[in-house]
């Protein structure tokens, strides 16, 4: 029996984490962004290091030593939507026929040898993880678990780095010799994200199922603050989409509207086959026309009430909400994966079961401290999440 394969591209970085970091502090609302686009720091979005010490005039190591008030870092993990999406699917789907590859670019430094003595710890090839001049790329992830009434919220200060220059010119052809393409922020990664509409459409010529993730585009925003944000070459690349995972701030951008009810209708429009919009730890809303999974109607689905009951009782067990949107996205990819591994074929997968696998994986990234799980031994993250997927099947069984 032919292995079922999984190629992933896009975001991937060494993440600082900052915890107990003050949003209303007088040394955090100093960098605030004033204007879109400008360069200031913006809780629950990401900034480029060069456009904040623009920003700011200031340079950044000046500026983190004032936002953090001297203290070293608390935890360092491994970050980046593509990455971590990839690896919470590949520890769910562990002792299945499935193999994971992940397509990235790395600095030649020390960082660069953390990130990799990580993933080598995981399920996910990355034989075409590979070394490049400049620095490994890195985010600075400031967190108030206070914020929006203690549910937590985040602040990221991204160097892209060696990403800066990767390009798919470098990408193995071997990347397209898979079931699924799985192309994870890649807003982040220039290079790719710019020829995205190019991607896409091999994917379709060699009968891979595309899914693609979002992240801010701050690179449009800055220079373009008034005209949607691109994907790709084209607006050809909606249509080449199968599963288009979006947060809401950033659906709006990219469709150009003001409100959540056309930014879906645009989606649809553009050829779409389905979508998840989601909105941090409010309700996230779904849709498919009936190509790849099932038909459904656009319809709000609740985060997992389960989770929320375990943090209330066990606060304890609080990590941060760092890569709960990464964990989302890897649970979708789960729940598509196993579909199609265990034979379903597109028109016949079950989009409700993407919600119970995306709302529990990021639900418990919620009990750790950064994106990824390092497990003690195969198959523990799956002895974890299980539990709030069978509950959140049960939760939605009304809607």
């Amino acid at each position: 029996m032919n292995r079922f394969k999984v190629s992933a591209i896009g975001c991937s970085l060494a993440d600082y984490l900052y915890t107990g970091i003050d949003f209303n502090s007088d040394s955090f609302k100093k960098y605030l962004s004033q204007t879109e686009g400008d360069g200031g720091l913006n809780p629950g979005h990401l900034v480029f290091v060069a456009d904040l010490e623009r920003f700011s005039g200031k340079d950044f190591p000046s500026i983190l030593d004032e936002l953090t008030a001297g203290k070293e870092f608390d935890g360092f993990n491994l970050g980046g939507p593509a990455i971590v999406a990839a690896i919470n699917a590949a520890q769910l789907l562990y002792g299945s026929n499935v193999d994971f590859n992940f397509y990235g670019a790395l600095g030649e430094d020390d960082t660069a040898d953390r990130i990799l003595d990580m993933i080598s710890k995981t399920p996910v090839n990355i034989s075409n993880y590979t070394k490049r001049a400049g620095t490994s790329p890195y985010t600075r992830v400031l967190s108030d678990p206070g914020h929006h009434d203690g549910k937590g919220e985040r602040t990221f200060i991204n160097n892209v780095g060696a990403c800066e220059n990767y390009t798919p010119e470098m990408v193995a052809d071997d990347f397209f010799n898979a079931d699924v393409l799985f192309f994870g922020a890649t807003a982040l990664v220039p290079g790719i994200h710019d020829n995205l509409t190019s991607m896409l459409k091999r994917g379709k010529e060699n009968n891979c199922i595309n899914i693609v993730t979002t992240v801010f585009d701050f690179r449009n925003e800055k220079s373009n603050p008034d005209k949607r944000w691109p994907l790709g070459e084209s607006d050809e690349s909606f249509k080449l989409i199968d599963l288009l995972v979006v947060d809401w701030d950033e659906a709006l951008k990219i469709s150009g509207k003001k409100d959540f009810v056309d930014a879906s209708q645009f989606f649809i429009d553009m050829g779409v086959k389905s979508f998840i919009i989601t909105h941090g730890a409010h309700d996230f809303f779904i849709w498919s026309n009936g190509e790849f999974f099932k038909e459904y109607p656009l319809t709000a689905f609740p985060i997992c009430v389960a989770v929320d009951a375990e943090l209330a009782a066990h606060p304890e067990k609080r990590g941060d909400t760092t890569g709960c949107g990464d964990n989302f996205a890897g649970g979708a990819l789960t729940s598509v994966v196993k579909q199609l591994a265990d034979g379903k074929k597109a028109g016949e997968l079950e989009i409700t079961d993407a919600c119970a696998w995306a709302c529990a994986s990021g639900g418990f990234a919620c009990f750790t401290l950064g994106g990824t799980y390092h497990e003690k031994a195969p198959g523990e993250k799956l002895s974890f999440v299980k539990p709030f997927q069978q509950a959140y099947l049960e939760q939605i069984k009304t809607i």
